[in-house]
């Protein structure tokens, strides 16, 4: 630990530095660091031990030395992707980046950025305005794609993100980790440099993870594709956008099958969803019970009794695997559907149990649930 009179670091690992923050309802500063970094070692002598960085880090954030190349360090750079050294960066009690900055040659330039990370909304005012008249740098447009990350909308995470990209647009490793954290769309800058690069990202990444990410954005848009279908549309419509992604990608049957059947469930098909649906439990999903609750969980679409009763065989599958709230919710909301209030209650007691047990946070959601069940008649 330097002098208290100057920021104090904490030396502990990651969990216990969030399970500290968490604690003492603090942000979590990280100086990314390595021994032959000349500035990183200008900040640690000349700024991290003067009085009013320690005042203010000490008050606000539990502080960490991260070194980059060794230890844990390896591990945390790979997650937050330093793009020099030093890096700054605060995250919140979870981990979640909020910010980041390259050194501050000046206690009152790293307090800057420390009030910064404590009041984003400011920032983002001014990153935003600077952004619109396409006047931001490399290192504001990466902390403008965090703040609009953090805002939910991935469709602008996607644009920000290949502005920024145009900015470097070469082929590396950690290029293609942001592309994974940042794209979200085929329409994408990055995501086409990535498709018209695939061998030599293979090279540096891997040609599964690669594959893997390609395949990813690609069946999430085919399904997206046909979530409003219109089922007097002609079939062939599917199976054309189908044989195009198979041109892209390989599909393994059991790939396949899922998107069989998210397809006949959007249009409504419930005999061909049903065959899909039966065929991917028996070969593939029988002994997952996460996959069997992915199924269960459109039970609300299905109409006939005997379709019903084959979900509440499933169900029961999934809670012999494991005897968690969301499966015995599962569980209860078949009965439900077949009108039998009992067992329906009888299982929901049971999830709001297990729900208690495992402390997982859905109990209110639960017994809202049985609330609705208890006011039929």
């Amino acid at each position: 630990m330097l002098c208290a009179q100057g920021i104090e670091f904490n030396h502990g690992n990651w969990v216990e530095i969030k399970a500290q923050a968490k604690k003492e309802n603090k942000l979590i500063f990280l100086d990314f660091y390595t021994v032959w970094c000349a500035p990183c070692k200008k900040m640690a002598m000349e700024v991290f031990p003067l009085p009013e960085a320690g005042a203010f880090f000490n008050k606000h954030f539990i502080n960490v030395k991260v070194d980059a190349e060794k230890g844990e360090g390896i591990v945390l750079a790979k997650t937050y992707g330093p793009s020099g050294y030093p890096t700054l960066i605060f995250t919140d009690a979870e981990g979640k980046q909020l910010y980041r900055t390259t050194g501050a040659e000046t206690a009152q330039e790293l307090i800057k950025h420390g009030k910064v990370a404590l009041n984003p909304q400011e920032d983002y005012e001014c990153l935003k305005d600077k952004y619109d008249k396409n006047e931001l740098g490399k290192e504001e447009l990466f902390r403008y794609l965090i703040i609009i990350k953090a805002k939910g909308n991935a469709s602008a995470v996607t644009e920000v993100f290949d502005r920024y990209f145009g900015l470097a647009n070469t082929a590396s490793k950690q290029a293609f980790e942001m592309m994974k954290e940042y794209v979200s769309s085929s329409n994408s800058s990055a995501f086409k440099y990535l498709q018209e690069r695939r061998t030599e990202f293979y090279h540096l990444a891997g040609k599964k993870e690669v594959d893997d990410f390609i395949k990813k954005i690609l069946l999430k848009e085919l399904s997206a594709q046909f979530f409003y279908y219109d089922k007097h549309e002609p079939f062939d419509r599917y199976l054309a956008a189908k044989v195009a992604l198979k041109a892209q990608v390989s599909l393994s049957e059991k790939e396949e099958l899922q998107i069989d059947k998210s397809y006949y469930s959007q249009a409504k098909d419930e005999d061909n969803y049903m065959k899909v649906a039966d065929k991917l439990v028996k070969k593939y999903s029988y002994n997952n019970d996460e996959e069997l609750s992915m199924i269960i969980g459109e039970s609300y679409r299905i109409k006939k009794e005997q379709n019903l009763q084959q979900f509440k065989k499933w169900a029961e599958m999934a809670v012999a695997i494991k005897d968690n709230s969301l499966n015995y919710l599962g569980l209860a909301m078949i009965y439900d559907r077949l009108n039998d209030k009992n067992n329906s209650l009888k299982y929901i007691d049971l999830s709001i149990a297990s729900s208690k047990r495992d402390d997982d946070g859905k109990v209110g959601h639960i017994e809202q649930f049985k609330q609705q069940i208890l006011q039929k008649p």
